[in-house]
């Protein structure tokens, strides 16, 4: 079966105008993400709140919100995909490396916002692995891409870290999803 896709990443800059830079977006996708690793049965109205409390979103203009939905949905069924075919959303290859860079920032930080919307308790509880990534998301949530020119090394180390940061979503879901009676994983 196929995974639902993310919406486009181009056609979502366009509709949200002046609501949402590329940065933005990419912040709203590490939200979803994050929130649906503590608490997966948090819905698209959660999802718009917790938008809300970020300043991320007040109020969207209806295709706005309805791209949101879309990208909640298709979130949702990927990070619980069995496959492990989860996208992190960020702008298209073709825009500037330090654009995309900051938009990855950004998208940390939203990851870390909606890890920290989820159930009572801290994170205390965390393997010491996904403690050191904790870190790591927080340092990645405060780099401040400047580059001069669009290296091939700087464009494979980006490639790194969006791999590491896909990686480390589809752990801190296996970590934190609640567990079920007929969960066996050996």
């Amino acid at each position: 079966m196929p995974v639902q896709q993310l919406p486009g990443f181009e056609h979502a800059r366009s509709i949200s105008g002046a609501q949402l830079d590329a940065r933005e977006l990419s912040e709203c996708h590490g939200a979803v993400c994050g929130m649906l690793c503590r608490q997966p049965a948090r819905g698209a109205d959660d999802y718009l709140e917790l938008l809300a409390s970020m300043e991320l979103v007040r109020d969207p203009a209806p295709e706005v919100r309805e791209c949101l939905v879309r990208l909640y949905e298709a979130t949702a069924a990927q990070i619980t995909d069995e496959q492990m075919r989860f996208d992190i959303w960020l702008p298209s290859d073709e825009e500037p490396l330090e654009d995309r860079a900051r938009a990855l920032a950004h998208w940390a930080s939203g990851f870390l916002a909606g890890l920290g919307m989820g159930r009572e308790g801290s994170l205390e509880g965390l393997s010491e692995d996904l403690q050191g990534v904790l870190e790591d998301l927080q340092q990645i949530s405060r780099a401040d891409a400047v580059a001069d020119g669009e290296s091939e090394e700087e464009e494979a180390a980006l490639v790194e870290i969006v791999e590491y940061l896909r990686v480390v979503t589809l752990m801190f879901r296996e970590e934190l999803r609640p567990a079920s009676s007929g969960d066996s994983v050996h």
